[in-house]
């Protein structure tokens, strides 16, 4: 059997997103990468974001808004990426509410 394994980021997106969803696509012992999906959805206020590895974020559909814990904003669009360091406070602001928000996520080990 083949090592192979695929996949769409696409499939699978329930009708009904009362929260966001995480999945994760691959686990390994210095990366994880996972899609998330939202449809309105925001980090809830006054909460931010901490975390202990840097995240790379794709927008592959949709739209989002970040904020960092600055004042900056950081509007992404389809095929629009940032990359996140470790420690660097930052929440959802706003997704799209009209259709899927599709964010592709890699964590990894902080750099510096």
């Amino acid at each position: 059997m083949s090592p192979l394994r695929r996949g769409s980021l696409l499939a699978g997106i329930p009708r009904d997103l009362p929260a966001e969803i995480s999945t994760v696509l691959w686990d390994g012992s210095s990366c994880r990468i996972e899609r998330i999906v939202s449809r309105g959805h925001a980090t809830e206020p006054g909460s931010w974001y901490e975390q202990e590895q840097d995240e790379w974020v794709l927008v592959v559909r949709g739209a989002a808004r970040l904020e960092l814990a600055d004042g900056a904003v950081v509007e992404l669009a389809p095929g629009e990426w940032v990359d996140l360091p470790a420690g660097l406070r930052h929440r959802v602001a706003w997704t799209a509410p009209d259709a899927e928000t599709i964010w592709l996520a890699v964590f990894r080990p902080a750099s510096g």
